[in-house]
């Protein structure tokens, strides 16, 4: 059980446990994190515009166990809303993908602030330990989980590159109406199966995204341990139906009149792994791979690979690897560090051929977080990446950002 209250410099949450209110809450199975992430990018060379640019979002997620509650065994309902303020980098800096995923999404016109949007909305009923389902608004960003390189930006790598498979991006929403069933045979093994509107739905209910095409997903995630380091891979397909895409491969120009061919599916397939080599924690010590954020003093590599649908999807292979740790320096036992390659093949097309846009894209990326309390951590980030458009020099990013649990 978590507590919220202790000492200044000791406590998971900056405001403490307001007079034990949180704590008594939490109890009756009540639990909510307000988050507030702030970031400073500064495009130092290269890309589209040079220049800085400032920005946050504040998070609040709420967790009724409606079991604890006394309400319906087995029930959990999850609340997420999101505002946003500033603006970022990722339009000058003229990146394939977003180099500041915290205010890329939700997507809104630009860098438009957004005062609240609720991004997630789902119920989810356990019918045993092994077995359970979900409904509602949900989020598919950090579904492609990695110990190293996942989460929303807020903890880890602050690009896309490095936080999900970019195959993926044609046809995952941030935020969507859907409904799915997971399994668990094993603790070290989790299936999971989902339908979801194609289309985002961060700023609307999602009703009217269902007549915009529908993405199904199956994922199977495993842990191991490898000399007794621990370890873990996630697998995933995903089909796109009843969608409008680009037939990319189909005939742009008949008889001289501009033609744009459509295909109504898609499809893409994604991998990734990770793997400590050196831990100072207890072995027996559970990795929560699903929580973004680096578990365990040690370091460690990863792994993330993606191919998707010759016919429709712009991204023909992505593919990323780097390394990442917690605690590597004596006294700084909850810093944490990564860095990280990413590369992406852009398929043939009318553009690329044009010599308008690249045909592929590369991004180094390194990141040092500075844990100044548990409830704050302070990151330094430098990014080069590629720029989209063929004619401008890649971009270098420097950035810092801010993470405070409130």
């Amino acid at each position: 059980m978590r507590t919220h209250g202790g000492d200044f410099m000791e406590r998971a949450f900056l405001s403490g446990d307001w007079g034990g209110v949180r704590d008594r809450l939490v109890n009756r199975g009540i639990r909510y994190d307000l988050i507030l992430t702030q970031t400073l990018q500064d495009v130092t060379s290269g890309g589209l515009k040079r220049g800085a640019e400032y920005g946050g979002k504040f998070e609040m997620l709420f967790n009724f166990d409606l079991d604890r509650m006394h309400i319906l065994p087995g029930g959990l309902v999850t609340i997420r809303t999101e505002s946003k303020y500033g603006d970022s980098v990722n339009r000058s800096s003229s990146a394939l993908l977003a180099v500041n995923d915290t205010l890329f999404f939700p997507d809104t016109q630009g860098d438009d602030d957004l005062f609240l949007a609720v991004t997630e909305l789902r119920y989810t009923q356990f019918f045993s330990k092994h077995l359970g389902a979900f409904m509602g608004k949900i989020i598919t960003l950090g579904g492609d989980v990695n110990e190293f390189a996942a989460g929303r930006g807020d903890r880890q790598f602050m690009s896309h590159s490095f936080l999900a498979s970019p195959v993926t991006a044609l046809v995952n929403p941030y935020s969507g109406l859907g409904a799915g069933v997971f399994w668990m045979p094993s603790p070290n093994i989790t299936v999971t199966s989902s339908v979801y509107t194609r289309n985002d739905a961060s700023t609307t209910t999602g009703v009217s995204q269902l007549d915009d095409g529908l993405t199904s997903s199956t994922a199977i995630r495993t842990q191991h341990e490898f000399n007794e380091l621990p370890g873990g891979m996630n697998l995933a397909f995903q089909y796109s139906f009843d969608g409008d895409f680009t037939n990319l491969e189909g005939q742009f120009v008949d008889q001289g009149v501009l033609n744009i061919p459509e295909n109504d599916q898609s499809w893409n397939s994604f991998w990734n792994m990770w793997q400590y080599l050196s831990i100072e924690d207890p072995s027996n010590r559970k990795v929560d791979v699903a929580n973004g954020q680096t578990d365990l003093q040690g370091f460690g590599f990863f792994v993330r690979a993606g191919i998707a649908d010759r016919d429709t999807n712009p991204v023909s292979w992505s593919l990323s690897a780097g390394i990442g740790g917690r605690g590597i320096f004596d006294g700084r036992d909850d810093d944490t560090f990564g860095i990280g390659f990413a590369s992406s093949k852009l398929r043939d097309n009318l553009l690329t051929n044009s010599a308008l846009v690249n045909d592929g894209a590369s991004r180094w990326e390194a990141y040092y977080d500075f844990a100044l309390t548990p409830a704050v951590g302070l990151t330094l980030d430098v990014q080069h990446t590629d720029t989209l458009l063929d004619n401008l020099d890649p971009a270098t990013i420097l950035g810092i950002r801010m993470r405070a649990s409130l």
